[in-house]
């Protein structure tokens, strides 16, 4: 590298932008921005960036999800991987909740998760693990092919895509594998908002300043001016002395010189790190728990739903993608199952099953199997017709009876409501009052 290389720093420039690279976005590690190095190690150590990716890990990681398989046009279950359970059979106490959870850390913190994959001998996936994306480098053969470079303790293992599940948060530009790390990418953002935190805590731990300086004529020794502030301290230091009055003899004088915190403007610079936050992860305030983020209720469930499909939604899309590759079959996919997200009063979900019910598209077994009850019997399975609310594929007879009543009670005449509803004339029995019967009615 030449003198001028070194006076601009373009090696390190470089470097940060992951040019002439080994395959790996974090090698910038030791940047510093606003004196914090910042790295997806120490990156949730901020509070509002913690808060974002343990709610999109935690929703993740909560949803039910299964294999399911198409068939003319028809989504029906299939039966449930070994590997959806229980990632690792060695290890029962990492579950699938562990492997949802850690791969959605892995892509909000560098952009990218890898996952391991070991199948058997007929093609089955029978293990997955979530590597440490900081371990491992991607580059791509001259045919096209990407190849995996695992680093560890022992050396080095190489992979290629039949045994390497890559999912990537968001693609960096060009021709290269490897996603972009929202760490890496706005360590400026990150960095200011790391800072801000650990002044706020050294302020109020050391101080920022003395509080007040005492004057006094001529000159003191060392041990005649720690003896002066000793014995003001022990008058006017701890909160039960606050606020005496202090009597000062001898000519000396006492000069305030305290600072104000929102002299120093803490408070705001640590709301716009919330905020610089949710913009990156596309979170809503509230959900970061920041005060006054929303106005009223309305607007909190209206973001919320926003949240659910513009942020939740793609990074749920992708996981669906990427995990159909560990099951078998052209026409069999995963997916995770955001009903339990979007029914939030037993009110609003029993007048939704209402209005299915009625409209003829869900049989009341359907309905009780959603709300994980029983079904009633074979009656359950049938579907009624809007309108009459009659039962699809039976007789229409007793359909038509039913508003030829509904006209009587209107104040029809018998004959004629029978005409309008489409029935075969009516006879009369008796005499007063007239006893309607309709031929062949059931």
């Amino acid at each position: 590298m030449g003198l001028i290389d070194r006076i601009l720093g373009r090696e390190s420039e470089e470097r940060a932008i992951g040019g002439g690279w080994n395959g790996h976005w974090f090698e910038s590690n030791g940047a510093r921005s606003a004196g914090v190095a910042i790295n997806e190690e120490n990156a949730t150590d901020i509070g509002a960036v913690y808060a974002a990716v343990k709610l999109y890990a935690d929703t993740v990681s909560a949803l039910p999800w299964g294999a399911y398989i198409r068939d003319a046009g028809t989504r029906r279950p299939v039966a449930r991987p070994r590997w959806m359970d229980n990632p690792i059979p060695n290890n029962p106490n990492y579950t699938g909740f562990d492997l949802r959870h850690r791969t959605v850390t892995s892509l909000l913190l560098d952009g990218n998760a890898f996952l391991l994959t070991l199948r058997d001998t007929t093609g089955n996936v029978v293990e997955v693990r979530v590597l440490d994306p900081r371990k491992v480098e991607v580059k791509q053969l001259p045919d096209g092919t990407p190849q995996y470079t695992i680093k560890t303790l022992e050396g080095s293992s190489t992979h290629g895509p039949d045994d390497i599940l890559h999912i990537v948060l968001f693609a960096g530009v060009g021709e290269s594998l490897r996603g972009l790390s929202p760490v890496e990418h706005h360590r400026e953002t990150l960095g200011l908002a790391s800072a801000t935190q650990r002044f706020s805590a050294k302020f109020y731990e050391q101080g920022a300043a003395p509080s007040g300086i005492i004057k006094v004529p001529g000159e003191l020794t060392s041990d005649q001016a720690e003896q002066l502030r000793a014995s003001f301290g022990r008058r006017h230091e701890g909160i039960e002395k606050m606020h005496r009055v202090a009597v000062i003899t001898g000519g000396a004088d006492f000069q305030q010189l305290s600072a104000k915190i929102s002299d120093l403007q803490l408070v705001e610079t640590m709301h716009w790190g919330v905020e610089a936050v949710g913009r990156i992860y596309g979170v809503p305030l509230h959900l970061l728990q920041y005060p006054g983020g929303n106005s009223s209720y309305n607007s909190v469930e209206i973001v919320s739903i926003e949240w659910l499909r513009l942020g939740l939604g793609p990074l749920i899309a992708r996981l669906e993608a990427a995990f159909q590759r560990l099951v078998i079959g052209q026409t069999t996919f995963v997916k995770f199952n955001l009903d339990g997200l979007l029914r939030p009063t037993t009110a609003e979900r029993f007048n939704a099953y209402a209005v299915a019910l009625n409209n003829g598209w869900l049989s009341v077994n359907e309905i009780r199997q959603l709300e994980d009850r029983a079904p009633i019997g074979e009656s359950g399975d049938d579907f009624r017709i809007p309108l009459n609310i009659g039962v699809a594929g039976e007789d229409s007879t007793r359909s038509d009876a039913e508003t030829a009543g509904i006209l009587v009670r209107a104040g029809f005449e018998p004959t004629d409501s029978a005409k309008i509803a489409g029935l075969p004339p009516i006879r009369h029995t008796g005499a007063a009052p007239v006893t309607v019967q309709m031929e062949n009615q059931k």
